[in-house]
């Protein structure tokens, strides 16, 4: 109650004495009401002396809640005096974004009409610029800073508006983030023959700070270092691992791929690999040191890389096969489903013999089903003998356990055929007739 009469006491006597000044009542909401003192006819509390009822002499009533009064003070006239506000520090900058507020230490001679933060990318920035606009009712908020340029250098300085105008606090300045490009790795990229597709794993690590990407996935060429702009294949739009196919290979060509990302900033490429769209997937463990036997297992590994090269690129044979080194073996010799084995002779240490030794590894001349295709020592299987056929012309023959020509029973077989190209397409011939000898005409498995 003694806050209640003290008000009235007080505005009786600003009233009496001061009749023609302004009263000023502060609120806590940043309001300020100013009223002429000469206007004001009587003053009562109602609402169980809750509320001030300011009784205007035109008739209006000013209804003022006692708890929301501040303070009281009274002027010559409605003072044009501008607030006083100051610029909070920036934190949780980000690439838009960043975090600051104001504090207002003086409302100045009216209500304050609009606080915030203006901010520009030149110096000095006001409120025709750009702004955020607290809608609090307290003289101190932090706010959120939204809208900023990526990369730059923002200048901001909070701002108050009364009647009089526009007050400025001071000027703080920060960068923002700046865009990079996405960061993408190309993980895996491995060809399924069945499906004539190659299956790639990219991943994408950072956005590069740009938000959801545009676009992320695999690209891949004949020629290295493929683009966007060659063949490709999109798969979402977000960070994380993801899953993309290359599709319509050839076989026997060789093709680039890389995962890649596009952010707002642009494209950007993982790691280069290799895709070769071959049929088979030939293997083999060398069983033997090559500390003991150097110069062998330097030969052998040269014919056996070649010879799984050939077997891989037109055969759908799929095996991992022991090499080993038997000084007694007088060439080379194999088993089926056994083991290749290499003598210490080095004329047979080479691609030839060691595609020879793996037709015998697959069937050929060691099983009795790919032997009953022989009669009278002419093959009697339609697919192998028509590839040959319609290769050069020949009749394909042989006993119980070679077949030619294109066997390479000899070394001869394929030297005397001419140059390179010509060579390497009578090795190319031999693994094509080997599959369709076991696997089309003789219905061996093509894989174990």
């Amino acid at each position: 109650m003694k806050k209640y009469l003290l008000i009235l006491i007080s505005a009786i006597f600003i009233i009496s004495i001061f009749a023609e000044k302004t009263l000023n009542i502060f609120k806590p909401d940043l309001s300020i009401s100013n009223i002429y003192l000469s206007s004001i006819d009587t003053l009562k509390f109602s609402n169980n002396n809750t509320q001030l009822d300011v009784y205007m002499k035109d008739k209006s009533v000013v209804n003022v809640l006692v708890s929301s009064v501040d303070s009281m003070t009274f002027t010559d006239s409605v003072s044009k005096t501008l607030p006083v506000v100051s610029t909070l520090a920036v934190t949780s900058i980000s690439y838009t974004t960043a975090l600051s507020g104001y504090t207002i230490s003086s409302l100045g001679g009216t209500s304050i009409l609009e606080k915030g933060i203006c901010w520009s990318t030149t110096a000095n920035p006001v409120t025709s610029d750009n702004k955020i606009v607290s809608s609090t009712v307290t003289s101190t908020s932090s706010l959120n800073l939204t809208g900023l340029n990526a990369g730059s250098i923002i200048y901001i300085r909070a701002f108050a508006t009364n009647a009089g105008g526009t007050a400025y606090g001071n000027q703080v300045t920060f960068s923002t983030l700046s865009y990079t490009l996405p960061v993408v790795e190309t993980t895996s990229a491995s060809y399924n023959y069945s499906t004539n597709k190659a299956t790639c794993v990219g991943k994408v690590s950072s956005n590069g700070g740009c938000g959801t990407l545009l676009e992320r996935g695999v690209c891949w060429s004949t020629t290295k270092n493929p683009t966007i702009i060659d063949s490709k294949y999109p798969n979402g739009f977000s960070i994380g691992s993801f899953y993309a196919f290359m599709s319509n290979l050839n076989l026997n060509s060789t093709y680039y791929v890389r995962a890649y990302a596009t952010n707002c900033i642009g494209t950007a490429y993982g790691a280069q690999l290799v895709v070769k769209p071959l049929m088979g997937n030939v293997t083999y463990t060398m069983g033997f040191d090559s500390l003991t036997y150097p110069e062998p297992y330097r030969l052998i590994k040269i014919a056996v890389d070649s010879a799984c090269l050939y077997y891989n690129r037109y055969t759908t044979f799929s095996h991992n096969i022991w090499i080993a080194y038997s000084p007694g073996v007088p060439t080379a010799e194999a088993s089926y489903h056994g083991q290749v084995a290499f003598g210490s002779n080095t004329t047979y240490m080479w691609v030839g013999t060691a595609m020879h030794e793996f037709a015998h590894y697959f069937g050929s001349g060691t099983t009795t089903v790919w032997q009953g295709k022989l009669v009278s020592n002419v093959w009697q299987g339609s697919v192998a003998a028509a590839l040959l056929l319609s290769a050069t012309g020949e009749t394909l023959k042989g006993d119980s356990q070679h077949f030619w020509p294109y066997g390479i029973n000899y070394k001869s077989e394929i030297t005397a055929l001419g140059g390179q190209t010509a060579q390497e397409n009578g090795l190319a011939l031999h693994a094509k007739l080997a599959k369709a000898m076991i696997v089309d005409d003789c219905r061996l498995p093509v894989s174990w």
